[in-house]
Parts: structure tokens; C-alpha cells; sequence
């Protein structure tokens, strides 16, 4: 089960937008719903905390130890509703303890808004004629001028099955969705009572981590990549493009059968890599295959052909796009894949002789690497480490960031550049940000924050986090960059509200184009410089 979602995205995002706070109660959902606010960047300026009352004859301790909030959540029991099996009748009584709840919170609590959910989520069910979880969901709202609370907004859901965790998911969903409805003031989401299935219909679920076993013993073994490929998926590339379902959500993973109809069709040979096998390890092989040369025309026409007679001719047929700008927009599963895949094409694109004698080498170890034809020399694919950091001022209301000829107006990062032979990290952050921008950042403030794999061409990028003094006078290198200034929270928080693949200029230049008044707009998720950047945002 993923942590959070989309709607929880844009519900954190709103109440940051209007500087409301909000609370939740939940039973159902077991304390997802809270902890898909939380995984939001910024949550701790909007969410104070909640509860979860889950057993329900033993929570009155958790439902501000109220007699009547307790006396409701238990009327079921003492009605003798579960025994009698009035599944209907059932469903009423939560919907009745979600608006007392919700009101109650609210206004005990002191937030903006409340949230309160209660239901079912199977795979067992009492009353016992309820063969399907639900969910009632109210959300109070506290008005700002008289302190009057009242319920703004009410939904049940109901699901098509008994599945647990995803009827979690999809009830934590629905609740974000109302209540930011509350927020927005008018309906966002269609139907007042949903029938989902869970599976998420916003952003694609990432799958559990770690998504992929590289299973590196099986490299050497080819008879054993021979078994699996005919079962595998493939991530197609061609140049610095993948085959990407619409959307740009998802790869168009293919078979090894719909690979060869696309370099028949094309005329174009292929290069073959094993990734590993998907699902840590339980899953289907997973490999990338490279195909070069041959017509791009005939090719484009056979992937929407084989894409078509995939998803039905009425869907939108595969296309190839550029994976430095869509691969953050994949889910996590997806996005390795693709950037593992190209790591490796990229690699034996540029490296196909011996360094050390200059003969002609060969693949061997399913891709992964290459063996000299001349002296037996054996090479591995290299990264070339790079440093990229978020450089705020020392009382940490502002942040130092850059912009490049290859970016859209307005499209600022984080400063970034190698790291030299002999060069500690933390020092060629410090050289980087002097060279690129005349900043000197105090030496002690580097501090280590992630890394992502870059392999445009062969990059991996180590993320930092550090402070200089903001008084001191920009002195722009031009080389590396266009422009570099200091931005406030408020630019940041209203820059990463902005949705979409923004590295792409052309929809870089349509959101200012549709927003003028935008300062600022910054990389998109994904990307480790999105993901300094919020870690910047989230410390306030």
C-alpha cells in the first residue's frame, strides 16, 4: 500500500494555500488518512494531529473521552443492529457518528477544518448481510468570523469489495477529496457516493520497496536469461527516448514477441540488457532493450499498432518521449526502470573499445558489461559523481538558486556540478557555489540529504543541503548559468503548487503564459532538486 496519494497532495497543497489547519478521526482507514497528510511536504504548518478509534467498545479515551461521541460510535451493538444483520441501518449509524464527530474535533480542537470517517473495510464484515466495505465521511468547517462550527460536506462511499487494503486506500482517498472540496468551496470530485475499487485512479501506485532484485548472479548465467526472456517485460529506448503509455504515468512495457515486431517493422537492430527481476525479486524478468537505427517513421506506426491491438483501438496508442523529462512524472517502479535501462544503453552506446588496448569489445553478463576482444579486459558501465545542493541564507527564509540556457524562463534549480578527482564531496559543493554564483557557504553547514541516478549521459547525483550568508554579492560564472537569485518561502510554496513535466520548456513557457504573475516555477517531483528544494520548505 502506497503512503500517500495525489488528493492528499492537492488537499495539504489548499490548506497551505489558505492557511487552514485541519484534524482527523478515523476508525476504517486505521490512521492512513493521517499519515497521508504527513508524508505531504509542509504538513506540519496545516495538521496538528488526530486520533484513531478503532476498538470500538475501548475508545472513549480517543474520542475526547466524550460520553456521547462514544454512546453514538457504539449504537450499533447496543441496538443489536450487527446481530440482526440490517447492513443499511448500520451504514446510517456511522454516517450519524461521522457528523458528530467531525463537529465535535473541530471544535474542541480549535482547527479549521475536521475530518471524521467510519465504516467497514472487510475481508470480514458484521453486520453479516454486508458483503462490501464503505465508508461515511464528514468534514466541519469552523467559520473564521463567529467561531460557529458547522458540517460542510458528507460522502459514503462504497466499494465493489472486500479487499482491506485497498478499500483503506480508496476511503483515505475519498476523504482528502471531500475536504477539499470543503476547502475550495464547490465540488470537486463527481458523486456524492463513489464506487471504487481502490486501485487509485490518480497516480499510479508505486510498487513495494525495493521494486527491482538486480539479481546479479543471474547475469553470468545465460542459459537462465534465455528462460526468462520470453516471459519478460521490456522497456523499449531509442536515443534518449522511451516508449511511454499516455499519460506519461507509465512505460509501455512490452513482450519480447512486440519487441521484434518493432525492429522488423523499423529495420532497426537491437541491443538487449537484463534489469532484474521485478516485484523484489517474485516478479516477471524485466530488460531494456536498445534499438538503433533504422526508419523512425515505420517505427512510431508499429508501436501505436502493437500499443492498439494492447489497450483496445479506441485507447491512445504508445508514443516515444524523452526520458530526462519524463521520467519524473513515472511512478517509482516505472522510474527505475527507465533509469536504469538508459544508464546502461548510454554506457555501451559510448563505450564500445577496450580502454586499456583499443581492440573492439563485446557484450557479455546480460549487458552489464563488456569484455575486451583483444586483451581479455573486462569493463563496467561508470557514473560520474555530481554534487547538487540547496544553499539557504543563515536564518533560513530564503534559498539560492539557479537557472540555465537549457531552461525556460523563470525555471530555477538547485546549483549542481562533478566532483573532481581527489575532491571530497562537501568541498566541491563549497567550490561549486563560489565558481557558479561568487557565494561562499559556510563549510560546516553541508549536511548529506539523498542521491538519485542522472544518466544524462552517465551522472549520479548526490543532494545536499547547506547555508552562506545571503549579503554577499552574486557574481554569476555565465558559462554554467543564465541568472541565480534568493527566493523567499512564499515564491518556493506558490512555485510548488504548479503541476506538470516542467524541464519541458514548452510547458514551462504555457504555465507562465496562462499565469503571468508566477515568479518562479522549479523542477517538477521526481528529481532530486524537487526533492532538496521541499526538504527546504518542510523545515520551517
Amino acid at each position: 500500500m502506497r503512503l500517500s496519494s495525489t488528493p492528499f497532495a492537492r488537499l495539504v497543497s489548499a490548506l497551505k494555500r489558505t492557511k487552514a489547519t485541519v484534524t482527523v478521526t478515523e476508525s476504517t482507514c486505521g490512521g492512513l488518512i493521517q499519515s497521508s497528510i504527513l508524508a505531504q511536504p509542509g504538513a506540519s504548518a496545516v495538521y496538528y494531529g488526530g486520533t484513531v478509534a478503532y476498538n470500538t467498545r475501548r475508545s472513549k479515551k480517543f474520542l475526547l473521552d466524550d460520553d456521547e461521541l462514544h454512546a453514538s460510535l457504539i449504537a450499533p451493538f447496543d441496538a443489536g443492529i450487527i446481530e440482526s444483520g440490517e447492513s443499511e441501518r448500520y451504514v446510517r449509524t456511522k454516517i450519524e457518528w461521522t457528523r458528530r464527530t467531525s463537529a465535535a474535533f473541530c471544535e474542541r480542537i480549535g482547527t479549521d477544518y475536521a475530518i471524521a470517517e467510519g465504516g467497514a473495510a472487510g475481508p470480514t464484515f458484521r453486520p453479516r448481510d454486508l458483503d462490501r466495505g464503505f465508508a461515511a465521511i464528514a468534514v466541519a468547517r469552523r467559520d473564521a468570523s463567529t467561531g460557529d462550527v458547522e458540517v460542510v460536506r458528507e460522502r459514503v462511499v462504497r466499494s465493489r469489495h472486500a479487499h482491506r487494503e485497498k478499500n483503506m486506500r480508496l476511503f483515505a482517498d475519498e476523504a482528502a477529496k471531500l475536504a477539499l472540496e470543503a476547502i475550495v468551496g464547490e465540488e470537486a470530485f463527481e458523486d456524492e457516493e463513489v464506487d471504487g475499487d481502490g486501485d487509485g485512479d490518480e497516480a499510479p501506485p508505486p510498487a513495494p520497496a525495493p521494486f527491482m532484485d538486480r539479481a546479479t548472479l543471474l547475469r553470468s548465467d545465460a542459459a537462465a536469461l534465455d528462460r526468462l526472456a520470453p516471459s519478460a517485460r521490456y522497456v523499449v529506448l531509442r536515443g534518449g527516448t522511451a516508449l511511454f503509455r499516455p499519460g506519461l504515468e507509465q512505460l509501455a512495457l512490452m513482450s519480447r514477441d512486440e519487441v521484434d515486431i518493432l525492429a522488423a517493422a523499423s529495420g532497426a537492430r537491437t541491443e538487449t540488457s537484463f534489469l532484474g527481476l521485478t516485484d523484489a525479486g517474485d516478479g516477471p524478468a524485466a530488460f531494456g532493450v536498445d534499438l538503433i537505427g533504422g526508419d523512425d517513421g515505420a517505427l512510431e506506426k508499429a508501436a501505436s499498432a502493437v500499443g492498439g491491438a494492447l489497450d483496445g483501438d479506441a485507447a491512445p496508442p504508445p508514443h516515444f518521449s524523452d526520458v530526462r523529462t519524463g521520467a519524473p512524472l513515472l511512478a517509482p517502479d516505472h522510474n527505475e526502470l527507465a533509469l536504469h535501462s538508459m544508464a546502461l544503453a548510454q554506457w555501451q552506446r559510448r563505450a564500445p573499445f577496450c580502454s586499456e588496448c583499443g581492440s573492439l569489445t563485446v557484450l557479455v553478463d546480460g549487458g552489464t558489461a563488456r569484455k575486451c576482444s583483444g586483451c581479455g579486459a573486462v569493463s563496467w558501465p561508470r557514473q560520474d559523481p555530481s554534487m547538487i545542493v540547496v544553499i539557504s541564507n543563515r536564518a533560513d527564509t530564503r534559498v539560492l538558486l539557479g537557472r540555465s540556457r537549457r531552461h525556460a524562463p523563470r525555471m530555477h534549480t538547485a546549483l549542481a556540478g562533478f566532483v573532481e578527482a581527489g575532491e571530497t564531496f562537501e568541498r566541491a559543493v563549497a567550490r561549486e557555489a563560489y565558481e557558479e554564483t561568487g557565494v561562499r557557504v559556510d563549510v560546516d553547514s553541508v549536511s548529506y540529504v539523498g542521491s538519485q541516478p542522472w544518466p544524462f549521459p552517465q551522472s549520479a547525483m548526490i543532494g545536499f543541503m547547506a547555508r552562506a550568508d545571503d549579503r554577499q554579492e552574486l557574481n554569476i560564472d555565465t558559462n554554467e548559468l543564465v541568472e541565480a537569485a534568493w527566493f523567499d518561502r512564499e515564491q518556493v510554496r506558490r512555485a510548488a503548487e504548479v503541476r506538470g513535466p516542467l524541464m519541458r520548456r514548452d510547458v514551462a513557457e504555457r504555465v507562465l503564459r496562462d499565469d503571468p504573475s508566477l515568479e518562479l516555477l522549479i523542477p517538477p517531483r521526481g528529481v532530486i532538486a524537487r526533492t532538496l528544494i521541499e526538504a527546504w520548505l518542510e523545515r520551517q
